[in-house]
C-alpha cells in the first residue's frame, strides 16, 4: 500500500513527527542489491536500532 503526503497540506508538527519517525534512527550503512537478471536495483538503509549487543 502506498500513501502520499503533501507537506504543504499538513500541519507543521504532524509533518515534523512523520519526518523524524522515518529518518531516526539514522542509517549506519546503505545496502544496494541487483536482481539476478539485472533488471532491478534496490538501495535500502541498514541500522542496528532494534538489536541488542551482548
Amino acid at each position: 500500500m502506498r500513501i502520499d503526503f503533501d507537506p504543504e497540506q499538513m500541519d507543521r508538527r504532524a509533518f515534523y513527527k512523520l519526518l523524524t519517525s522515518v529518518v531516526v534512527p539514522r542509517p549506519i550503512a546503505w545496502v544496494s542489491t541487483t536482481s539476478r537478471d539485472h533488471c532491478c536495483d534496490n538501495l535500502s538503509p541498514a541500522t542496528f536500532g532494534g538489536q541488542r549487543y551482548r
